[in-house]
């Protein structure tokens, strides 16, 4: 191969970047606008639920799963010495920002949905003439494009860098095996193995809808696809293991950033790992094992279709979670402590976003419980557990953009910006998660708008978080719009 750059590896991982915080901005914006709505009533409520739709969809998809994909292709390229730049990469970039335009358009015209997709919203709206069929059309096809790139060509194209094709030695700039650690890796495997097969259900479901829709197929020869039942459980199934696989990943991701920048290596050897390999392993196995079957806890407020068993399993379940998470805190903290740690943006960020994660596992926990689910299920305490499981996520790929900050933009981070970055990122998580904790014990619904209080605190003290979190985003931000990005030079030619 002749002509080798650091672009095979850089281009669709920084556009993918880049597209995802143009999606999390934009996104943002929303979110605050909605605060505002709360304090002041302005608007109507066909106005809000549609902020809401855009918010809900724009945040995971647009933005964190964009960030994820194109940081995790760009470490398995730099580890594995092979080009970020085939048709399965460029397809998923393209399908990801197509569905995400679709959805926006839709939107537009009227449709909204409450935070999940649940069955029969859309459809409902259309048929009572809030909203266009024609909208619902498009929102479907926009949750098709989306999903395929999720369920489908991501896994297939982070497969394909790791088992496949050949190592080009002048793209290697890290190893996972003797400077790095195999636990860090492993973190990926979940996705690519659990997300295709738990999603295929899904993914024909929302296909047959979608032709249906067209008209294409008559829409009785899709009735299995539009009962409820059939519905709602490969996606909540589907679902809960696309946040926990991404959580997988993540812990992954923590794996592999903190040996990087620990101050020595195991037993002064110098190769950098984890304070146990093979506890790093485990854990990421046991976690991926026990929240295959926590997904019920997602139907406990279901009773009538729900058998009593698969509640109890999805209880017990959720809460083995939690010893797979607390085996990766004794990991990730011994390590730092027999190791010792170098204070950087990027171990910063990951430490804090792990420790986000952990704060909101708590919270997770009881709602996971049988008991705690019906009197919080449709509080903004579980408003607190998804967006606070979003932040941590995305946090720790933070730690990621900076650790690949210098070989993304050509120049490194500034250090003072990056800070405040990540630690107004993590105080407006936190705050985030608490206040709306509090909101859901006191009984305050999600989704509701008007809100039925009468005290404006509490919507108050979210506003202020959410400026915390917007300060950061702009610290970010200014660092990216300096001075003109050095292009990548040619780095070896291979014969």
């Amino acid at each position: 191969m002749h002509g080798l750059r650091m672009e095979d590896l850089t281009t669709y991982p920084r556009r993918m970047v880049l597209t995802s915080m143009l999606w999390f901005y934009i996104g943002g914006a929303v979110g605050i606008t909605m605060l505002l709505l709360h304090l002041t009533e302005l608007s109507t409520p066909q106005l809000y639920y549609q902020l809401m739709t855009f918010h809900g969809f724009a945040m995971p998809f647009g933005g964190l799963f964009q960030l994820m994909m194109g940081l995790s292709l760009l470490r398995v390229g730099f580890c594995y010495g092979k080009p970020v730049k085939d048709w399965l990469v460029k397809l998923n970039y393209i399908l990801v920002n197509l569905g995400m335009l679709l959805i926006t358009l839709a939107i537009a015209m009227g449709a909204r949905t409450s935070y999940t997709l649940m069955f029969p919203l859309p459809a409902a709206g259309a048929f009572r003439e809030l909203w266009p069929l024609e909208a619902v059309t498009i929102l479907v096809w926009g949750v098709v494009l989306v999903l395929v790139s999720v369920i489908v060509l991501y896994p297939a194209a982070l497969a394909r860098l790791i088992f496949t094709g050949k190592t080009q030695e002048a793209l290697v700039l890290e190893k996972f095996m003797g400077t790095l650690n195999p636990s860090g890796m492993a973190g990926m495997l979940p996705y690519i193995f659990i997300i295709p097969p738990i999603g295929a259900a899904i993914t024909l479901a929302a296909l047959a809808i979608g032709t249906a829709l067209l008209g294409l197929v008559p829409l009785s020869s899709i009735g299995w696809a539009l009962q409820s039942l059939n519905f709602n459980y490969p996606f909540w199934i589907f679902a809960h293991n696309l946040m926990e696989a991404m959580g997988i990943m993540a812990v992954g991701t923590i794996y592999w950033l903190i040996p990087r920048y620990t101050v020595s290596g195991a037993g002064g050897t110098g190769v950098r790992t984890l304070y146990s390999e093979k506890l790093g392993l485990f854990a990421v196995v046991f976690y991926s094992t026990a929240a295959i079957m926590a997904f019920p806890h997602h139907l406990f407020t279901m009773p009538t279709s729900q058998p009593q068993g698969l509640s109890y399993t999805g209880q017990v379940a959720s809460w083995l979670t939690g010893f797979g998470a607390a085996f990766s805190v004794f990991n990730v903290l011994a390590t730092s402590y027999v190791f010792g740690l170098r204070l950087t943006p990027a171990s910063l960020a990951a430490l804090l976003g792990f420790g986000v994660y952990i704060a909101d596992g708590f919270l997770a926990m009881q709602l996971g419980t049988i008991g705690w689910a019906f009197r919080l299920h449709g509080t903004y305490a579980a408003t607190a557990h998804l967006m606070t499981i979003l932040l941590a996520v995305t946090l720790i790929w933070v730690g990621a953009l900076y650790h690949s900050h210098q070989l993304l933009f050509g120049r490194p981070e500034n250090r003072r910006l990056a800070y405040t970055h990540i630690l107004t990122t993590a105080v407006a998580a936190l705050g985030l998660l608490y206040t709306m904790a509090a909101m859901g014990g006191l009984g305050i619904p999600r989704r509701a708008y008007p809100l039925p209080v009468t005290d404006p605190t509490y919507p108050a003290v979210l506003l202020l978080f959410a400026a915390i979190l917007a300060l950061g985003q702009a610290a970010f931000l200014i660092q990216l719009l300096r001075p003109k990005i050095v292009k990548p030079v040619a780095v070896k030619t291979v014969g």
